[in-house]
């Protein structure tokens, strides 16, 4: 059935197995449509998705929609959790490569939520033209005043690239990767009895959602092995680029169209920053739309997944347009290379 999804498994970089779900596109949907990538949190799973695709499909009523993908992060869900140093750019990379590798480089949008928002931007970035849309559901992320915002003299990539970076990045510098490990297993065996109680508090406005196939995932993942090295990297994560350069089309960054549906009731950052978020989100750029809901929470795609699936339903006509576009533009280039 198209409303259940697959659940294949991949090998990325040819090493570390992964799991992502698959929703199939409806019968009739047009092939050439961007399909939708979806972004999970930090300890959290693709399973976190579920409801979302469903209101996709229920309200989008008689017309098919492409397939949706939603992919569990290298060390979170039922992907493995290799003993590797994890940071923003190593899940960065994953979304390119899943992207790029496993969905053939077809046009997409993406969608994250929480840290997935800030990695999905930043894919946006990297992935150029084959990103249509993008939308952050209270994402993570460096957002500096768009007012105040002085684009660097080189951007973070170029400077990363060309080794003239700020200095090296040394979060744990006195006892090193072990006192990280015993940092994430004590994290984890004090919040694994709590998951229930946790996911509760952060579903205050739909505490029915945070049930327990939702805690059995998060639990599942958090139990399994190398999962104290990922929990414990959550500690010493790297700055990531700023969003204003990310999604900066002038500056190399994305410069499509962007939706942000924002929990305004969010029990992570708390309702004033979510506040302020958005305002700055307001700020940011033309093509940038965002959405208040008033009855969300820090993971609207779950917890308000009814009002986060109609915004995106009218966010699609950008998206297309701006698709539409892009091939206009492409078009173009390739007449006056031919000339």
């Amino acid at each position: 059935s198209p409303h259940l999804p697959i659940s294949p498994i991949s090998r990325w970089g040819g090493q570390y197995l992964t799991r992502y779900l698959r929703w199939e596109g409806g019968e009739g949907h047009d092939p050439e449509a961007p399909c939708l990538l979806l972004v999970h949190g930090f300890a959290a799973s693709a399973e976190q998705w579920q409801r979302l695709v469903h209101q996709l499909r229920a309200q989008a009523g008689g017309e098919p929609l492409p397939p949706v993908y939603a992919l569990d992060l290298l060390g979170f869900g039922m992907s493995e959790k290799p003993g590797l140093s994890y940071t923003q750019y190593v899940w960065e990379a994953q979304v390119v490569d899943f992207a790029r590798e496993v969905m053939g480089g077809r046009p997409l949008v993406l969608c994250g939520n929480s840290i997935g928002g800030g990695l999905s931007a930043g894919a946006s970035a990297t992935l150029g033209d084959q990103v249509k849309g993008l939308i952050l559901c209270n994402t993570a992320g460096v957002l500096e005043e768009p007012a105040e915002y002085a684009a660097p003299r080189m951007l973070v990539r170029d400077a990363t690239l060309r080794g003239e970076h700020a200095a090296p990045f040394a979060p744990v510098p006195l006892f090193g990767q072990p006192a990280l490990d015993a940092f994430g297993a004590a994290l984890v065996a004090a919040l694994f009895p709590r998951v229930p109680a946790l996911l509760d508090g952060i579903y205050g406005d739909r505490p029915a959602n945070a049930d327990e196939a939702l805690a059995f995932a998060i639990a599942q993942g958090a139990s399994s092995p190398g999962a104290a090295n990922v929990i414990g990297s959550g500690q010493k994560l790297a700055t990531n680029r700023p969003l204003n350069e990310v999604l900066d089309g002038e500056a190399g960054g994305f410069g499509g169209p962007v939706l942000v549906p924002q929990g305004m009731n969010d029990k992570v950052s708390g309702p004033a920053r979510a506040s302020e978020r958005a305002d700055a989100f307001e700020r940011l750029r033309p093509g940038v739309k965002v959405c208040r809901l008033e009855a969300g929470g820090h993971c609207p795609q779950d917890d308000a997944p009814e009002a986060v699936a109609a915004a995106i339903l009218e966010f699609l006509p950008a998206v297309r347009e701006y698709a539409q576009g892009d091939t206009s533009r492409g078009r173009a280039a390739e007449s006056t290379v031919g000339a």
